[in-house]
C-alpha cells in the first residue's frame, strides 16, 4: 500500500510540475495537514492514472495539423514557379502504381518526419499538413484515398486499415494470417470494392484479392517457391473490369478475379518498367525500352481483347511517365543525365515540353504525377537533400479534365 502511494506521489509530483493543468491547487491542499493530506490520496491516485492515460494520449501525433514548410522558386532551366512543399531534411513520398494518393483538393503522402514512417493529409491550397496515422510499420506506397476523399486506406505490417478523414475513426479491414508476411504495395479498384495484395509464406506468395466492404479475402493464385523470377510485384486493378495486371520476372500478366485465369501480355520487344491503366481500363499504356539501346524509349499502347499493340510517341528517355485524364498529354521525367527534366509530351503533337529541372540521383524516383483535373502536376526529387514532393500550376499548358 505504502509503495503505491509513494509511485502514485512521486507522479504526482511529475505531473505537479509538468502537465495536469490546475492541479497545483489541488496539491496545495492536498500537503495542508496531515489529515487533508491522508483524505486526498484516494483522488490523487485518480488524478495520478487520469494523467497517465493523458500522457498517453498525447505520445500520438495523430490529428495534429502541420504549418506549411512550402518553399516557392524560379526553376533555373525554364523560370516556371515551382513549389517544394515538404522539408527535404525527412524522407517524404508521393504514393505510386495501384493507387490515388491525389484530389484536386488534397495529396496524401507519407514522411518520417515523425520518427517514423506516417501518413499525411496536405491541403493543396494551403500546403498544411495533418498528420493521419500512429503506425507501428506503415508501408508508404499503400496510403491511397478512397472515392471522394472521405476516407484512405493504407497497410500497417499487415493490416489493412480504413480511416475516416474528418473524424479519424478507423477500422480493420483486413489481417495477414502469422504464417504470412505482407509484401509491400497494394492495387485497389477504381470503385473501392477490392484490392490486390502479395503474401509471402514458408513455400513462396501468393497474390490475394480482397473485399474491402466485407473485409474476406481469396488467393488468385501462388507460386510454388522454385519457379525462377516468381517475385510478384506492380499491381494494377483494372479500372471497370474484374482483374488486375501484375508483373513476374520481365512479363506483365492479367488475372482474372472471377476465374483466377492468367493471360501474358504480348508487349512490345525490351523492358516494360512501368505501366498505367488508362481511365476507363480499355487499354494499357506502357513504356517500352527496346533491347536496342540506340532506340529512344517510347510510350506504347495494348489492348488486351485485340492484342492490338501500338506507339503513342517516342520520348527524350522518359524513366517514369504519368498520363492525365484523357491520356491526351504525359508528363514524364527525363532519365538523361545531361538533361535531367520533367517534361510534358502532348499526344496528338508528339512532342515534348520541358517543365523544370528534376535533379534526382535516380530519375525513377520522380514518379510525376497530375492531380485529377489536370491543372496541378506534383513530382518527387532528392536534389536539396533528402527525397521531397515538388508541386507546380500547369493550366496554362494542359486542358482540364473531369475528376474529383
Amino acid at each position: 500500500m505504502f509503495q503505491e502511494v509513494r509511485e502514485n506521489i512521486d507522479f504526482t509530483q511529475v505531473i505537479y510540475n509538468q502537465i495536469v493543468p490546475g492541479l497545483k491547487d489541488h496539491l496545495r491542499c492536498a500537503v495542508g495537514s496531515r489529515r487533508e493530506f491522508l483524505g486526498s490520496l484516494a483522488s490523487l491516485t485518480v488524478l495520478a492514472s487520469l494523467a497517465k492515460k493523458s500522457i498517453a494520449a498525447e505520445s500520438t501525433l495523430r490529428g495534429r495539423v502541420l504549418p506549411s514548410v512550402a518553399v516557392k522558386y524560379l526553376d533555373p532551366a525554364t523560370e516556371f514557379v515551382v513549389v517544394r512543399v515538404t522539408d527535404p531534411q525527412y524522407n517524404s513520398l508521393l504514393p505510386s502504381g495501384g493507387v490515388r494518393p491525389l484530389s484536386n483538393r488534397g495529396m496524401l503522402y507519407a514522411s518520417d518526419a515523425a520518427g517514423r514512417w506516417e501518413a499525411f493529409r496536405m491541403d493543396l491550397r494551403t500546403f498544411e499538413s495533418r498528420q493521419l496515422t500512429d503506425a507501428a510499420a506503415l508501408d508508404p506506397q499503400s496510403v491511397s484515398f478512397q472515392t471522394g476523399e472521405k476516407g484512405f486506406w493504407h497497410f500497417d505490417g499487415g493490416r489493412l486499415i480504413e480511416t475516416n478523414i474528418s473524424s479519424l475513426k478507423t477500422r480493420e479491414v483486413y489481417r495477414t494470417p502469422d504464417e504470412f508476411e505482407k509484401m509491400g504495395g497494394v492495387g485497389y479498384a477504381d470503385d473501392g470494392r477490392a484490392a490486390v495484395f502479395v503474401e509471402k509464406g514458408a513455400n513462396g506468395c501468393r497474390l490475394r484479392l480482397l473485399d474491402l466492404m466485407r473485409g474476406s479475402a481469396q488467393t488468385l493464385f501462388e507460386t510454388s517457391g522454385t519457379e525462377e523470377n516468381e517475385e510478384i510485384g506492380d499491381l494494377l486493378v483494372r479500372p471497370k473490369h474484374a482483374s488486375a495486371l501484375y508483373r513476374m520476372g520481365n512479363a506483365r500478366w492479367l488475372v482474372d478475379f472471377a476465374s483466377g485465369k492468367k493471360q501474358q501480355l504480348a508487349l512490345a520487344e525490351g523492358e516494360a518498367p512501368q505501366c498505367q491503366w488508362t481511365s476507363d481500363g480499355r487499354s494499357l499504356l506502357y513504356l517500352s525500352h527496346p533491347p536496342d539501346a540506340k532506340k529512344l524509349t517510347e510510350i506504347r499502347e495494348f489492348v488486351p481483347e485485340t492484342g492490338s499493340d501500338t506507339e503513342v510517341a517516342k520520348t527524350s528517355q522518359f524513366a517514369r511517365f504519368f498520363a492525365n485524364a484523357d491520356a491526351s498529354v504525359f508528363a514524364g521525367a527525363s532519365g538523361s543525365k545531361a538533361s535531367p527534366y520533367v517534361l510534358l509530351l502532348a499526344r496528338t503533337v508528339k512532342r515534348e515540353f520541358t517543365l523544370a529541372e528534376h535533379k534526382a540521383s535516380d530519375p525513377r524516383m520522380v514518379a510525376p504525377m497530375f492531380t485529377p483535373n489536370s491543372q496541378s502536376l506534383l513530382f518527387q526529387s532528392d536534389r536539396h537533400g533528402k527525397p521531397a514532393i515538388y508541386w507546380m500550376a500547369v493550366e496554362k499548358f494542359v486542358s482540364e479534365t473531369e475528376g474529383s
